[in-house]
């Protein structure tokens, strides 16, 4: 009998650790499902958006609609070297990979770093001229060319003038994000910021009214319009495309 009684427990606890494993997997995939597709943080200085993603693409010509629920995050990109009501890539500055093919773009001085991002996986280099762009275009991935302000933690000459809102895409802690100036900076100062920030690596992207038209969604899938829309120039934006959604 106190055999019987013993198995009889060991049976109950069994099934109580199996109930246990199964509640703390649901707990963990309801967890993952419910992520935030967006973080935001802020400083004195900067507001800096972390996307999650696990897609990303350099899209020419026509800026995608809020009203595609795979994206994530659509900014301006690269330089536009003139306006003009013909889309054509070699008005954006720099060699450039979008949709997984090579175009050549006009020759900027202004540029001195790149962007490069294929088989999941992306690269900051000092430099415009480099087979990893070619390899990006080989592996259907992206890529671009803009002004460096950070390359490994230290904070790079940079000729532009003025005080502007200034935006990068950088990297932080092994993640991409966006980092954009809450007042308005000298660029100077905007280096500075990223710096404090601890970026590791931070790339220009195009400021200026119009030109950085942008937007992102929330974990509710509601759009947010960074910067209001005022002309039709542009030519290239950095999109980041959400997880897939999960049945």
């Amino acid at each position: 009998m106190r055999l019987l009684q013993h198995l009889a427990w060991l049976f109950l606890l069994v099934a109580v650790v199996a109930c246990e494993e199964k509640s703390a997997v649901a707990v963990a995939e309801a967890t993952s499902a419910e992520e935030p597709v967006m973080g935001i943080d802020t400083t004195a200085q900067l507001t800096v958006f972390y996307p999650r993603f696990t897609g990303i693409d350099l899209v020419c010509g026509k800026m995608p609609e809020m009203s595609d629920s795979r994206i994530v995050m659509c900014l301006a990109a690269a330089f536009t070297g003139k306006r003009s009501d013909v889309f054509s890539h070699d008005n954006i500055a720099g060699n450039h990979v979008a949709g997984g093919e090579f175009h050549k773009g006009y020759d900027c001085a202004a540029n001195t770093g790149s962007f490069i991002y294929y088989d999941r996986q992306w690269r900051f280099l000092p430099t415009t001229h480099s087979d990893s762009i070619t390899r990006a275009a080989d592996a259907a991935g992206m890529a671009f060319s803009q002004i460096l302000l950070v390359y490994n933690g230290r904070v790079l000459p940079c000729e532009v003038g003025g005080r502007n809102r200034f935006r990068a895409l950088c990297e932080a802690d092994g993640q991409l994000c966006i980092a954009e100036s809450r007042h308005l900076q000298d660029i100077a100062s905007f280096q500075r910021s990223l710096a404090d920030y601890g970026m590791r690596h931070a790339l220009y992207l195009q400021p200026g009214r119009g030109w950085n038209y942008s937007w992102y969604r929330d974990a509710a899938g509601l759009t947010h319009v960074m910067h209001p829309k005022s002309h039709d120039y542009g030519t290239n934006w950095l999109t980041f495309y959400l997880p897939p959604q999960q049945p």
